[in-house]
């Protein structure tokens, strides 16, 4: 039947997890899970979201394929959030929805939706199975496309009787896939060699993509023979060590003064599988002024979209990487590092119980941890202070900017990193929208400990109010009405409460061997702000500070 068709397809790709909530029309494919034999472990989310972000963070940390399995309708509405921020943030998923029986489709039946044309513009590819005897095929094809190139989600919507339908089954053994890499333009190659051969002031622009095609060793010696300091992406944190001397940390938005004048101010940026984000860029016509620009990425729809470059370079980021350090010479730039230097604006604070020294402290308890976020102020924080060591330590929400990620995708990166510390990093508004998966993680006994920022406050637009609309605080000021404590309690986990640093680093003596998952409630003030700020729109050398 086409409900085991699956189960077995899913066994050939060497999944271990799936992410799955049942319903009406997928009854026969868990009827399948519950009645063969396999290795297959189920996880059920309290909500379709969390699944796909459960799935989605066992992608980003396992470098496999994360799966999710819904029911029609409302099951595969839920998961919507879920693939849209895996296809922005480029994750290989493999959706599968659950539908109405074929001779009901397009009738408005009960829990009817066309999921296909819904997800059109959120995924690589989907597809509607119409025939028994194909389903096998489109699973192994799903899987291919989902890791190829630049990956991200594929959906499979699977009507009910195609589930019950028969047809004939032969194993197949999946070989390891193989990557049709574009060939390399030999010219453009040679181009940005004698580029950065005759820059002054030059920069390197790292994105997320280094770290989807494992380039992180490529790009560290790039970095090194040429000398050429590196800024990252919220999303390229973590593809050089941010404790190298030739790391510059984060750019845009939130990025330091040193670091958003280094990429303004150079001569030639070399971006690596970057896409210009506008959080990044700011004011474009400001950004590319008095430099050239190599842009290096696997999709080519990203040059030009957003920054031309003058030489673009269409390759896998470590095959490219490597002919650009063979062809350079060992360099440095020493009136370039110290002018960068120069530009570093000391920190003041006045108070000790702050973002950035709590984060520091839990950084140093937790040093190899994988540290997951929600999105708001204490993923900028993360971002801005988190000692980011390789790549797929830091696992947030980019591109879509899911507040409720980080719960579901916490599970996930600690199913598939059982040896690893996993830390959440939440804050108070973005908790509130899947704090109910508290349940999945006490159910599962899933290990992660989860540090709760608590400011009363949908802090990141309360500080946009501040700045920009004279303190009108609309809506965004949480009335204290929940004891996260006692919340956490519900569901049989611990809490913990700091308010000093103090208390802190006697919670951190107390959890450091404590296994199971935990809860440590930080509260901190609604007016901590994340500085440095550029405005919306603005350059990303008009830098705000408090």
């Amino acid at each position: 039947m086409g409900s085991e068709i699956t189960v077995r397809c899913l066994e050939e790709q060497g999944i271990k997890y799936v992410f799955c909530f049942p319903g009406g029309v997928v009854i026969p494919l868990f009827d399948a899970f519950y009645r063969l034999d396999h290795n297959i472990t189920q996880i059920g989310p309290c909500h379709e979201q969390n699944g796909v972000h459960a799935a989605d963070g066992y992608a980003r940390t396992s470098g496999t394929v994360g799966v999710a399995i819904t029911t029609s309708g409302p099951g595969a509405t839920n998961a919507i959030t879920g693939i849209a921020n895996a296809y922005l943030d480029s994750v290989p998923l493999v959706v599968i929805t659950g539908q109405v029986a074929s001779p009901l489709l397009g009738k408005d039946s009960f829990q009817e939706i066309d999921i296909t044309s819904v997800t059109m513009e959120i995924t690589k590819h989907n597809y509607l199975v119409t025939k028994v005897e194909k389903l096998a095929d489109t699973i192994r094809e799903a899987f291919v496309i989902a890791q190829s190139g630049r990956p991200g989600p594929v959906v499979i919507d699977i009507p009910k009787d195609i589930f019950m339908a028969k047809t004939d089954y032969q194993w197949m053994d999946i070989p390891k896939l193989k990557q049709n890499h574009p060939k390399l333009n030999e010219d453009k190659i040679a181009e940005a060699i004698a580029a950065i051969k005759a820059a002054k002031n030059p920069v390197i622009y790292a994105g997320g993509g280094v770290l989807k095609s494992k380039a992180s060793e490529e790009l560290l010696a790039f970095a090194e023979k040429s000398g050429v300091p590196v800024a990252n992406s919220l999303m390229g944190l973590g593809g050089i060590p941010r404790d190298h001397e030739l790391s510059l940390g984060m750019v845009g938005m939130h990025g330091f003064q040193e670091t958003n004048l280094a990429v303004i101010n150079s001569d030639l940026l070399i971006a690596i599988g970057a896409r210009f984000s506008d959080r990044v860029t700011g004011n474009c016509n400001a950004f590319v002024r008095n430099k050239k620009i190599v842009h290096i990425d696997v999709d080519p729809t990203e040059f030009a979209k957003n920054i031309p470059a003058e030489i673009q370079i269409q390759g896998n980021i470590k095959d490219v990487l490597p002919l650009l350090t063979q062809g350079i010479e060992k360099k440095v730039y020493p009136e370039w590092y110290e002018k960068i230097k120069n530009w570093i604006i000391p920190c003041k604070i006045q108070n000790a119980y702050n973002p950035k020294n709590i984060l520091n402290t839990i950084n140093a308890a937790y040093p190899e941890a994988y540290v997951v976020t929600e999105v708001g102020q204490h993923q900028m924080w993360v971002g801005q202070y988190w000692n980011v060591k390789r790549p797929a330590q830091f696992v947030t929400s980019g591109g879509l900017g899911t507040m409720g990620y980080g719960l579901g995708a916490a599970m996930g990166v600690k199913l598939a990193n059982p040896d690893s510390d996993v830390l959440l990093i939440a804050g108070d508004g973005s908790f509130r929208m899947n704090c109910q998966e508290l349940i999945t993680v006490s159910k599962y006994k899933i290990p992660i400990k989860i540090f709760l920022f608590d400011n009363e406050a949908l802090g990141m637009v309360r500080q946009w109010q501040k700045l920009f609309s004279e303190k009108r605080y609309a809506e965004t000021d949480i009335v204290q009405c929940t004891d996260y404590l006692m919340l956490a309690a519900a569901s049989g986990i611990p809490g913990y409460k700091v308010t000093t640093m103090a208390e802190m680093a006697d919670v951190l003596e107390k959890i450091k061997d404590q296994e199971g998952p935990l809860l440590v409630h930080v509260k901190i003030s609604n007016e901590e702000g994340v500085y440095p700020i550029v405005p919306a729109g603005c350059a990303i050398d008009e830098i705000y500070y408090e």
